[in-house]
């Protein structure tokens, strides 16, 4: 799910989003504290809250920082979103230390059950995650196709300008695909809080892997292919442990992402293109 909403804000709106890392963090201490502290409602409610809060946020973010930056850079625009996305990062990460501390805490909503199916064991939370990721990745794809909206996102990321003279205003379909992919990045965050402790540094990792998801998919793709792609690479994680140290699993992972690319580099070179030529005088 983080590499499908990473997909649809990059993929969509240009913006190298690095504060998704932030968002994903907040939301699972928003939950926390409004199941333990203020206003101590329950798991379910304050979960939900917390969800919609942070996605609130992420569309926010695009409307007040990335877009002014956007308007006034110019040619610069790129790096000087991707300059403010990793400074919201950093200060985001830092202004959740000053207020929550910066130990791990524990989050308890329902009651953790182990199954055991086969010779596997895994929790409950771990079916409710993978139910969910299902739905909404579902969800997002009948929506990109067969609704209006989906076709102004479509269209959108397709060539924001030929969009705009068509009356269809980019801007505000941005902050739409803001808030999709941050409320996707807040559910894993709620799941990943109830299976493990939490600390102001969780979203660090997330972050880079749905970059790694995003691109390996594509990210114009499908969201169903983008949820596929996620799947390959954890599973590319897991099984490299075999093989590697825990501390060099994520190094495989970028192996694939860097031969990945220079696939794709040798196929668009003029190199391939030589080759290509050669071989077809050569028949």
């Amino acid at each position: 799910m983080l590499g499908v909403g990473f997909a649809i804000i990059l993929g969509v709106t240009g913006r190298f989003h690095f504060a998704y890392g932030f968002t994903y963090t907040l939301s699972v201490y928003l939950a926390f504290t409004f199941t333990f502290r203020g206003l101590k409602l329950p798991f379910w409610p304050a979960a939900i809250l917390a969800v919609l809060l942070t996605a609130c946020l992420g569309a926010g973010i695009e409307r007040v920082v990335y877009r002014p930056l956007a308007a006034n850079a110019g040619a610069t625009a790129l790096l000087a979103i991707f300059v403010a996305a990793l400074g919201l990062g950093i200060a985001g990460e830092n202004i959740i230390r000053l207020f929550w501390g910066s130990q791990s805490q524990a989050y308890f909503g329902p009651t953790k059950k182990a199954i055991n199916w086969w010779d596997t064991i895994f929790v409950n939370f771990d079916v409710w995650q993978a139910a969910s990721g299902v739905v909404i990745v579902v969800i997002l794809t009948l929506m990109l196709r067969f609704t209006s909206l989906g076709r102004r996102i479509k269209a959108t990321r397709s060539n924001p300008d030929l969009a705009r003279t068509i009356g269809i205003n980019a801007e505000n379909t941005y902050v739409i695909c803001f808030f999709i992919g941050t409320f996707c990045a807040a559910v894993s965050a709620i799941w990943y809080g109830l299976k493990f402790n939490v600390d102001p540094a969780i979203g660090s990792s997330p972050v880079i892997y749905s970059f790694v998801v995003a691109f390996l998919a594509g990210t114009a793709s499908s969201p169903i292919r983008v949820f596929i792609t996620g799947i390959i690479v954890a599973l590319i994680e897991q099984y490299s442990s075999i093989w590697l140290s825990v501390r060099w699993t994520q190094t495989a992972v970028f192996v694939v992402l860097v031969g990945y690319l220079s696939m794709l580099a040798f196929r668009q070179s003029a190199f391939r293109a030589k080759f290509r030529s050669l071989k077809l005088a050569r028949d």
